[in-house]
């Protein structure tokens, strides 16, 4: 990532910020056929804002997507149950930097797969 992940601050983070740590939640994590849509309560609301003084808002946002990466986390367990909540998500420092670590190694194999892509293109073995 081309940002410092970790930006500690004792600003409060502005509404914005925290509605748009939430909104990428929500498009990520709780799109239901059912029309339900989440609420932003006060317990989410503090986990969010304590999120962004420790790490920021794009660090957060890239703990959410990481979680999209983790097929247990997304539903492949025993239980068939989704373990994708803002709050799990954003617990605490364990929790976040393991969601960040996930989007690293994901992104790592993504960057892997253009360049074999980009050789077999230009007629050169990637093999």
């Amino acid at each position: 990532m081309s940002y410092d992940r970790r930006v500690p601050t004792d600003d409060d983070p502005s509404p914005a910020d925290v509605s748009e740590v939430f909104q990428e939640w929500v498009s990520l994590c709780r799109t239901s056929g059912r029309g339900r849509k989440p609420v932003l309560g006060d317990k989410r609301r503090k986990k969010i804002k304590q999120a962004i003084r420790l790490y920021g808002v794009d660090a957060c946002k890239d703990a959410i997507r990481g979680v999209t990466y983790s097929a247990w986390h997304m539903g492949h367990n025993p239980q068939g149950r989704k373990y994708d909540d803002i709050e799990l998500i954003l617990r605490d420092e364990k929790h976040i930097e393991m969601f960040l670590d996930l989007v690293d190694r994901f992104d790592e194999k993504l960057e892997d797969g253009f360049e074999v892509i980009e050789k077999y293109a230009n007629e050169e073995s990637p093999f």
